[in-house]
Parts: structure tokens; sequence; C-alpha cells
């Protein structure tokens, strides 16, 4: 077995590049629909809060916005065409798993996973 998570995986989606277009086309959502979710994801600024303490406002480019109801449903939409050798595990954990009785193949099969997995993250 070989593991991923990826690091701020949820902060490393481009809504505009990638999850709005995999939303359109992977899951022909149109219409209305589709610009409800893409007003969501546009113009999305964040702050932060430690104690009684609050950060200023900043511009959010990216993620499909941790933290609300929608934002793990999008997630979700984002990782579902992962190679069929990665199996979603939860949110962004994954892994590869191959099961034979010789180890060669074993590394063969988890070496190929982890380069279908690499090849999906630079699309």
């Amino acid at each position: 077995m070989v593991f991923f998570d990826f690091t701020d995986a949820f902060r490393s989606i481009n809504r505009t590049r990638t999850l709005l277009h995999k939303i359109r086309k992977h899951f022909n959502i149109s219409g209305r629909l589709f610009s409800h979710i893409s007003s969501f994801l546009s113009d999305r600024v964040a702050r932060l809060k430690l104690d009684d303490s609050m950060g200023d406002w900043i511009e959010s480019i990216f993620s499909p916005s941790a933290g609300t109801r929608l934002g793990p449903l999008l997630f979700i939409m984002h990782i579902h065409d992962v190679p069929r050798c990665i199996k979603p595990k939860y949110a962004d954990d994954l892994v590869a798993l191959s099961v034979d009785k010789d180890i060669i193949s074993i590394q063969e099969n988890l070496q190929d996973a982890t380069d279908h997995l690499i090849q999906w993250t630079q699309w």
C-alpha cells in the first residue's frame, strides 16, 4: 500500500481553472445551479480569528472554501476523477493498493499508481 495525503489540499485547488471546469464538464451542471456554485466560489475573502484578535480580510482565490457546508462536496467533486488505481480514503487522503505473489509486480503496480496520480495533479 501507498498512502497519499495532499498538503493543504483544500487551498491548492484552483477554483476557476479546474473545479468549475470539472463541475460543468464532468457533472453536466449548468444554468442556474452552475451560476450559484460559480458565485459561491467567486470573490471569496477570508480572515483568521485567534482568541479575540481578528486578522485582515484577504482575497481567497484557491480552495472550495473549507469550513463551509458546500466545501467538502466541492472537494469530492474535484477528486472524483483520480486514476482508478487510486482509491479515496477520506477527504484528501488517498491510497494505492496492490496484492500479488510477486513482489516485483507489486512494486511496479504501486509505482504506476504513483506516476498516474502525479500526472493527474499536473492537469
